[in-house]
């Protein structure tokens, strides 16, 4: 009897899951029984290696209970990722692969060549008492976070590790995800589910699962769509994130008592109700510098406009004239250069300010009315206003004593005395433009003639009961105020004091200006102020 080896003929390419004995199946073995032909050798580029851990059984693995060796290498399994060769030392590996916490499936994309293939399992732990879930939400332990900093890792069931990250706004959007991170006060939400088309083919699949439910199921435009879960393991989330700690401030430094501060120092500026200003400034420079000629800019309806030469210094006011209406602005007819430099530039502005109807947290803000212009957003801002209300001018605390003690006091002090001023037919009479926050008292050096001193301004001048009395303000040209000659009454002798006060026609506001802590990168930095403001005009 002759007996022939075995040769082989050929060689074919496929893709075999080996798996445990079946003795319905049984064993297939392929063989010839004539020789003939000769031996010949091919190699065969394998692709990821892949095997079950739980065949035959429907438990979910334990993150970070896998332990097995391949050849020499010894692999673990971390948050859905396979890693080999991990140095104890400091705990860095290989990242070889992924496993399937929910079906015990594992990828293998990288091993070490050249090694026996032999697979020996050294730890694996599974449970049926840990369901998985779809939907995580968490606080972090330090607010606030900073925006883009926050990075999530959970594991899978059945897609492996999945890598979370959040734009500036907080959103967290992929395939498999979707989610929402609060930076202010640290709070996490996500959900895990791909957006899946119903159809006659997948159907019967999708109703099959047990999480399915009809009311599931809703319409964007004639497609019917379903969220499919995918369910990931609770004990693997991970997250890394920066926060921001504040030095409690220095009441002493900050000018202020800090106590109703935020801890971070920062004041919400934008609330349903409030006044909102948007504003966009722009420069155009001029084609030319012509006396007497007006140049078109490229907006109208401006709120403000000033000139510049080339090397900033701003022209005199008197130089030129801007209509505002229909943003315009021309050049005197004795305009001379002088020791301005060309090419002239106009800086202006334009706004609108409206109610504001809506905040978000995401910033978004809505107004209850349209904007009237066109903003680009590289040179808008947006801004709350201090809204002041009505403002006028006015005298108040008018009082006559005996004699000046040098004490600014807003009630009379010693005796009365007979002589008096008679405002209530001849008030004293101020302007918006000329009074100031001012405290005054007019002392008389004889029976007609006196003088005039303010707490801060000093002695401004001299007057007498026989004519009306006007002190110049030299800063707007108008009187302080006016005293009528007619208010006067008789009796009036040498120190008498005549005290009253003046409220000028403004609004107390601070200025506080905050530059983090940084390396200066400018040598010199302005800011300006704005007052934005209406009047009635009187035709």
């Amino acid at each position: 009897m002759t007996i022939y080896q075995s040769q082989p003929s050929n060689v074919a390419l496929g893709n075999t899951t080996y798996k445990a004995f079946s003795e319905t199946t049984g064993i297939k073995a392929h063989y010839r029984d004539a020789s003939g032909s000769t031996s010949g050798t091919k190699a065969v580029t394998s692709g990821d290696l892949k095997f079950d851990l739980t065949y035959g059984f429907s438990e979910q693995i334990l993150s970070g209970s896998v332990r097995f060796k391949l050849g020499n290498s010894t692999f673990i399994d971390r948050d859905g990722l396979i890693y080999r060769d991990v140095n104890p030392s400091n705990g860095s590996g290989i990242q070889s692969g992924l496993i399937r916490l929910g079906t015990g499936e594992i990828e293998l994309s990288s091993w070490t060549p050249g090694q026996t293939n032999s697979l020996t399992l050294e730890s694996l732990i599974t449970t049926t008492d840990l369901p998985p879930i779809n939907k995580i939400s968490f606080r972090t332990p330090i607010i606030p976070i900073r925006p883009q900093s926050m990075t999530i890792v959970v594991a899978s069931l059945e897609h492996g590790q999945l890598t979370l990250t959040a734009d500036e706004n907080g959103v967290i959007e992929t395939s498999r995800a979707h989610g929402q991170v609060n930076w202010d006060n640290g709070f996490v939400t996500i959900y895990f589910y791909t957006k899946t088309k119903i159809t006659e083919a997948n159907r019967a699949e999708i109703e099959a699962n047990d999480w399915y439910d009809p009311l599931l199921e809703y319409q964007e435009g004639v497609d019917t769509y379903i969220n499919v879960p995918v369910w990931v393991d609770a004990s693997s989330v991970r997250y890394n994130a920066v926060a921001y700690t504040y030095i409690p401030l220095d009441s002493e430094i900050l000018g202020l008592s800090a106590t109703r501060l935020p801890i971070d120092g920062r004041v919400p500026i934008f609330r349903v109700g409030g006044i909102g200003i948007v504003s966009s400034s722009k420069a155009q420079e001029l084609p030319s510098v012509i006396a007497g000629t007006t140049y078109n800019l490229n907006d109208q309806r401006i709120s403000w406009a000033e000139l510049e030469d080339a090397n900033g210094t701003k022209v005199p006011f008197d130089l030129y004239t801007v209509d505002y209406d229909y943003g315009r602005v021309t050049l005197g007819g004795d305009f001379v250069l002088g020791n301005l430099v060309a090419p002239l530039s106009v800086k202006y502005r334009y706004q609108d300010m409206g109610l504001i109807r809506d905040v978000q947290i995401n910033g978004q803000l809505t107004f209850t009315k349209p904007l009237t212009h066109n903003y680009d957003a590289v040179d808008t801002i947006v801004g709350s206003a201090l809204v002041i209300g009505d403002m006028q001018a006015r005298y108040t605390r008018k009082f006559v004593q005996g004699s000046w003690n040098g004490t600014w006091a807003d009630e009379p002090v010693g005796a009365t005395i007979p002589a008096n001023y008679n405002d209530a037919l001849y008030p004293i009479q101020v302007t918006n433009k000329g009074a100031i926050q001012e405290r005054w008292y007019i002392q008389f050096t004889s029976t007609t003639d006196f003088r005039c001193v303010g707490e801060y301004s000093g002695q401004i001048g001299t007057g007498t009961i026989n004519a009306d009395y006007a002190p110049i303000n030299p800063v707007t040209g108008v009187p302080y105020f006016t005293i009528k000659k007619e208010g006067w009454g008789s009796g009036w002798v040498n120190g008498n004091v005549l005290r009253h006060n003046t409220v000028a026609a403004n609004f107390p506001v601070w200025v506080i200006r905050t530059v983090k802590q940084s390396e200066p990168t400018v040598l010199s930095d302005q800011f300006q102020i704005m007052l934005r403001g209406d009047i009635d005009r009187i035709a």
